[in-house]
């Protein structure tokens, strides 16, 4: 073959398999586009290789599972910011409406500064009611908290054996009484109620006798915290990170409609 016709026909092969290789690569992206097509419009009810199958629903069981814990984030952050924008001014206005509509104007209440960074929480008189030259006072109470726009009853106070006074630890203020062996502490922290609850088993591990309560710290009814039997040192230490306020007496109001 002549030199002239050889390279006249490398020309035509080579112009022949640049197409061929062109309708390749067109034919594997028409196939790759209507397997991804035929994958996301594939019924449900159509049968798949069973490994799939356990693949996907484990998938989507974690999918579902973040997005339920997005949702609870999401809501928990929702009512942080909102329990922040909440004023001290409108709580006890929303105390002082709960009060004329729910409580008889013979019954006497408190609104002392106990709840989230010492914002207000409300104490309706329950028991061993008292009068000195201070006010009217008592051993007993309920509390009342604002929260989520509403008042509710967090719990009742029943325990102490001396007049409701206030103490400070670490900034926080707390409801507090108690006897001669014993010290209850109580405030809100995040919408819960805490209930420290301190107990002077004397020297117990000398004589057993004399332990009488393990020291708890309860958060809605609920020990979160136990610090079994304390003798006299330790309940003292416990108790001693409390201090009084320069006033601590409440004093309750009488509740006028």
């Amino acid at each position: 073959m002549r030199k002239t016709e050889r390279n006249f026909t490398n020309k035509v092969l080579e112009s022949k398999r640049g197409d061929v290789q062109a309708v390749k690569s067109k034919i594997k992206s028409s196939v790759m586009a209507t397997a991804f097509l035929f994958a996301a419009t594939i019924p449900i009810g159509l049968s798949v290789p069973a490994g799939n199958v356990q693949a996907a629903a484990a998938q989507q069981k974690q999918v579902k599972k973040v997005n339920q814990k997005v949702k609870t984030n999401t809501s928990k952050a929702i009512q942080t910011i909102e329990s922040r924008k909440v004023t001290s001014s409108t709580m006890i206005k929303a105390y002082k409406k709960y009060l004329r509509k729910n409580v008889s104007n013979k019954k006497y209440y408190a609104i002392v500064n106990i709840g989230d960074n010492n914002a207000p929480v409300l104490l309706r008189g329950t028991q061993g009611a008292g009068n000195d030259k201070t006010g009217r006072h008592y051993t007993g109470c309920q509390i009342y908290y604002y929260k989520n726009g509403k008042v509710v009853k967090m719990d009742t106070f029943k325990d102490g054996g001396r007049w409701l006074l206030l103490s400070k630890k670490d900034g926080q203020n707390y409801l507090t009484n108690g006897g001669s062996d014993f010290s209850i502490r109580i405030c809100v922290k995040n919408g819960n109620l805490y209930r420290y609850q301190y107990y002077n088993n004397h020297n117990w591990k000398k004589n057993p006798e004399n332990k009488w309560a393990t020291s708890i710290v309860k958060m809605n009814g609920k020990v979160t915290k136990n610090m079994g039997y304390l003798d006299g040192t330790l309940y003292r230490r416990h108790t001693g990170y409390y201090t009084y306020l320069k006033n601590p007496e409440i004093s309750f109001t009488k509740n006028v409609k």
